[in-house]
């Protein structure tokens, strides 16, 4: 058995967000937006933990409030990436927009 990783809130980790695990029961949440710079919004689950991929098109900002604030933006995926959110408890939507018009990208959660 390898090394065990951890990410910085003490969460179990893969060594790259293109090796996590999703939950099997889960399907993929499709974001997407048509205009760049609009806002948009996505549920998602308080604790839980996400990989998501920006796919085809545009990269995206992701937030816990109004990305259009850019103070708010936690998380930025550019295109043909993927990253790993951690949403925090008390929280259940995830704010984002896209650089480009139709922007298009892939959220799935991820096994803990």
């Amino acid at each position: 058995m390898g090394p065990i990783l951890n990410d910085n809130a003490g969460w179990l980790t893969s060594p790259t967000p293109e090796s996590s695990q999703p939950v099997a029961s889960q399907t993929a949440q499709k974001l997407t937006q048509a205009s760049a710079g609009t806002e948009t919004t996505a549920p998602v689950g308080a604790g839980k933990k996400y990989r998501f991929t920006a796919y085809i098109t545009g990269g995206f900002r992701f937030g816990l409030a109004t990305v259009a604030t850019d103070g708010n933006v936690r998380w930025v995926c550019p295109l043909y990436r993927s990253i790993e959110i951690d949403i925090p408890s008390g929280y259940t939507t995830l704010h984002y927009t896209t650089d480009t018009n139709n922007g298009l990208g892939f959220l799935v959660e991820l096994q803990q």
